[in-house]
């Protein structure tokens, strides 16, 4: 860990390189327990519950679910976990402390997940919040952060998430920032228009200002805690897939790192002063706020442009008709529809 994060060669060394066997992730009550096999899945569960009962504790079985994370290209059979000769029923997805884990590796269902309790929470406090004439615009849109947002980013520090992710978050704020301001879709108002008039932040930059907070966090706990061995560490058995494999954390840390600005090879030192780093993780927030406004309003700018440019005529003619098309793309559409072959 006295490394650059983002060098993982540094972990390939043969010396100087620690390896450690996750056994458990204990919360409070719940407990997710990792295994290699089988065999090393059935043993720890034997384990915790022989201690649990030491302690006066029983293991709820109907609860306790199995969930195998198959390698890619490889499908493994049934494991057959069992707890006081109850087997455990295996699924391909699971909540554990709010998140969902699933053995795609993506956020995609944590994400809906996500949306499905914001929109719970938006629907409780329809009535006696957002539709009460009685409490100011102001109000309202505090209260849509402070309950609403809140709802649907929990935990988005920790997320690894594609621009089709983003959009879908994006389209949920919109719409209901929209529905608080009472603007209707036929004024047109464009989405940088609405965060402006209700001086809010996109999801965008309030999920890079958390992730950045939380990688700051991270790296100044100590060595043995093991958020920081997480970030710093990587698997030690397993190969990734040539071609465009998944994202992970890391990079998409180092992609965030370069959208605000802060140096990826020097992020370390400055995060270890927590105040000068917060400095620079709002700084920096504001200035990818401000770009992706202007880029925003540039593309939709073009667009205009592009609208009111002249549309030259049309010159690919159709042999069965007179009708002239402007792309290849729309005469075989024609031709496919209008002048179907005879059978």
């Amino acid at each position: 860990m006295d490394g650059w994060v983002f060098n993982l060669a540094r972990l390939r060394a043969k010396t100087k390189t620690t390896k450690t066997v996750l056994r458990e992730m204990q919360y409070t009550d719940d407990n997710a327990t990792p295994g290699q096999t089988a065999e090393d899945l059935q043993w720890t569960a034997i384990t915790y519950n022989t201690v649990y009962e030491r302690f006066g504790m029983q293991v709820n079985t109907d609860k306790n679910k199995a969930h195998i994370q198959h390698p890619p290209g490889q499908i493994f059979p049934n494991i057959n976990t069992t707890i006081k000769e109850h087997t455990l029923e295996e699924v391909d997805q699971f909540s554990y402390l709010g998140s969902i884990l699933t053995s795609t590796l993506t956020c995609k269902k944590d994400v809906e997940n996500r949306i499905r309790a914001a929109h719970s929470a938006y629907g409780r406090l329809s009535c006696r919040v957002f539709n009460n004439h009685a409490l100011t615009m102001a109000t309202k849109i505090m209260v849509f952060q402070a309950i609403v947002l809140s709802t649907l980013l929990y935990a988005c520090e920790t997320w690894t998430l594609y621009r089709s992710d983003i959009q879908r978050l994006e389209c949920f704020q919109q719409y209901k920032m929209r529905q608080i301001l009472k603007i209707p879709w036929e004024s047109h108002t464009t989405n940088v228009a609405v965060l402006n008039q209700a001086s809010v932040a996109s999801v965008e930059a309030t999920i890079i200002h958390h992730r950045l907070c939380w990688a700051g966090h991270v790296q100044r706990m100590e060595p043995f805690r093991l958020p920081k061995i997480m970030l710093y560490g990587e698997l030690a058995n397993g190969t990734r897939p040539r071609g465009a494999p998944k994202l992970r954390y890391k990079d998409q840390l180092k992609h965030t790192l370069a959208l605000t600005n802060i140096d990826p090879s020097s992020w370390e030192q400055t995060a270890r002063d927590r105040a000068t780093w917060r400095r620079a993780v709002h700084q920096g927030t504001t200035a990818f706020e401000e770009k992706r406004k202007e880029n925003e309003e540039a593309k939709r700018r073009r667009r205009r442009e592009r609208q009111e440019e002249p549309r030259p005529p049309p010159t690919l003619p159709c042999e069965l008709c007179p009708q002239l098309f402007h792309h290849r793309l729309g005469l075989s559409s024609h031709i496919r529809h209008k002048h179907p072959p005879r059978r």
